[in-house]
């Protein structure tokens, strides 16, 4: 006699899965965004252009591309890790270095545009700082002044190919409809009781008073030397500079010495204080202490650059708030990427803006 077995002693076969198969398509989606993060991250980046302060070069509305390999893609330590980062004297600021940059295609030149973290907010780490694009006017080492609104280079005048605005008040004769004004592409005008007063290049004012009989003056609104300018820096009442005469001032680079003389602390306290990467660090009267210890003798620990707007007379800039430190550099603006008209919305669209060169 067979004997039958119970189905609960049959041995059954393991169930098997079947492997996870992802498609190309999913595949090279996730190609794209890698390749787009390390590309975005080393390579390129956008930025905003929300103000005036870059007119005629840049204009608000326009969405520009900046290159972070022109000078070397920065990196700033350590990665704001928690419990690590807000520590200033923990192990991993003294095994790591602030600030790292690679190896760039060039360094940072006269007339140069550069996009860079707002040295000023002291309360924030500089990543978290917001961007300005400006342009670098003097490098390190530079002596640099302004005398009537003119740049002088270690005592020579600086070519500016860019044509900067200046404002300009204007006496006319007649009303001058703002119609008039923006056939010369001068965008910013303010009527006046004597006229108007505008923001252009020196050759469009120049183009503006010889085209229209209905001009009687047109007249740089220039402050005069010796007139201590608003809310310019330094702040010390010693140095009675302004927008348009500024200087004369040593833009400290890395290794460089100074006597720590009042005048000296004057100018770069600012320096001293907050970009140097100091500990225990304090000026008071018109002496520096470091640990503790009073230093007659300072040596700067990186460079530093003096940025102006091309819109000379409404940016704010190097004159008003001080030195770019060089880990604040973040890139060199190379390219409109897209602009649109501000006042519009984004799909108000300036084709001629679009893909263009910017210098």
């Amino acid at each position: 006699m067979k004997s039958k077995l119970s189905t609960k002693n049959k041995l059954q076969a393991p169930i098997k899965t079947p492997p996870l198969r992802v498609s190309r398509a999913t595949c090279s989606i996730l190609y794209i965004i890698i390749l787009f993060y390390i590309f975005q991250t080393f390579v390129i980046d956008t930025f905003s252009i929300p103000s005036s302060s870059m007119e005629s070069t840049l204009i608000k509305g326009d969405q520009v591309i900046c290159s972070n390999l022109h000078y070397g893609k920065r990196f700033l330590f350590p990665f704001q890790i928690p419990l690590f980062y807000k520590d200033k004297n923990a192990i991993y600021h003294q095994l790591f270095p602030d600030y790292f940059r690679l190896w760039g295609l060039g360094e940072v030149k006269r007339n140069d545009m550069l996009v860079f973290n707002f040295p000023v907010d002291t309360e924030h780490s500089i990543a978290q700082k917001k961007h300005f694009i400006k342009r670098c006017v003097a490098i390190p080492a530079d002596t640099f002044e302004i005398r009537d609104k003119k740049i002088y280079i270690n005592n020579t005048l600086l070519e500016e190919p860019y044509q900067p605005k200046f404002t300009f008040l204007i006496k006319t004769k007649a009303y001058i409809d703002e119609q008039v004004f923006t056939q010369f592409d001068i965008k910013e005008v303010s009527r006046k009781s004597y006229g108007y007063m505008i923001y252009a290049s020196d050759a469009k004012a120049k183009k503006l008073a010889t085209a229209l009989r209905s001009v009687a003056i047109v007249q740089p609104n220039v402050h005069p030397k010796g007139m201590k300018g608003t809310y310019i820096h330094p702040p010390a009442a010693a140095f009675r500079w302004n927008r348009d005469n500024f200087g004369k001032l040593l833009i400290p680079y890395k290794n460089l010495t100074i006597q720590t003389t009042p005048e000296n602390l004057a100018l770069y306290q600012q320096i001293i204080l907050n970009y140097e990467g100091l500990k225990d660090v304090k000026i008071e009267n018109k002496r520096l202490f470091i640990g503790g210890k009073e230093f007659f003798q300072y040596t700067f620990q990186q460079n530093y650059y003096f940025t102006l707007g091309d819109n000379r007379h409404n940016s704010y800039d190097s004159r008003f708030w001080g030195l770019v430190p060089e880990d604040h550099i973040v890139g060199k603006p190379m390219m409109v990427g897209y602009s649109y008209h501000h006042e519009d919305g984004v799909f108000s669209i300036r084709w001629d803006r679009v893909l263009k060169w910017v210098y």
